[in-house]
């Protein structure tokens, strides 16, 4: 289906395709990791919440076409959150991910942020490999305070996120 084009910020406009591609993305990836209720009925209502307005910080989309093809939103803290890294199933696989998150380093690097965080649920072995393999490591583990229900949550630090400005400036 071709490259995803050029990394771009956020806009206002872009909202419910960002909430959209989340709750996609959420539906496939914890299927079986947390319950069908709250994938079905919580998350929409959650990421509705959540994708009202621009959070606070940097939030990038890369485009196909007029398809939405992933998103990263990070704040502005130092260490920086990331709050949230989704690919669409069709752009998977061609290095978008590593790009979105260079890019959103980048941009926080520039105002002087030099590590960033993160969490994924447990059970989540994709992320947990996708992030070792882009550096992070895990610092903590424990239950998982943003949901109602039994969860663990796993932290990944990456105590330096220079490598990943680096490598978004040479591409």
């Amino acid at each position: 289906m071709g490259h995803p084009g050029l990394i771009r910020s956020a806009t206002p406009a872009d909202l419910p395709a960002i909430a959209a591609l989340h709750l996609q993305s959420w539906r496939a990836t914890y299927a079986e990791l947390l319950p069908a209720d709250y994938l079905n009925d919580g998350a929409r209502a959650q990421l509705a919440k959540k994708w009202a307005v621009l959070p606070e910080g940097t939030t990038l989309v890369a485009m196909q076409g007029n398809s939405l093809a992933g998103f990263v939103s990070v704040d502005a803290a130092n260490p920086a959150y990331v709050d949230a890294l989704h690919v669409a199933d069709f752009a998977q696989g061609a290095g978008l991910g590593p790009r979105l998150l260079g890019a959103a380093f980048a941009r926080i690097a520039k105002n002087g942020v030099s590590s960033a965080y993160l969490y994924i649920v447990a059970g989540n072995d994709g992320a947990r490999r996708f992030y070792e393999r882009l550096g992070a490591v895990e610092t903590w583990r424990g239950p998982d305070p943003d949901y109602d229900f039994p969860s663990t949550a796993i932290r990944f630090d990456w105590a330096d996120i220079s490598a990943l400005v680096r490598a978004d400036e040479a591409s």
